[in-house]
């Protein structure tokens, strides 16, 4: 388990240092990524399927 919780913080800080973001962006880029999926999920369950 350690292991992948090490590989996940180290794709974290190569995609932070790619992309330029600090860790603020980095949490904006995260809460802006669950509002999408949930919108997207909203829309497939409640509009297109009918639920």
């Amino acid at each position: 388990m350690k292991d992948l919780i090490q590989a996940h913080k180290k794709l974290i800080n190569t995609v932070k240092e790619q992309m330029g973001f600090s860790d603020y962006g980095m949490y904006w880029l995260a809460f802006l990524e669950g509002g999408l999926t949930i919108w997207l999920l909203d829309r497939i369950f409640f509009h297109w399927l009918k639920f």
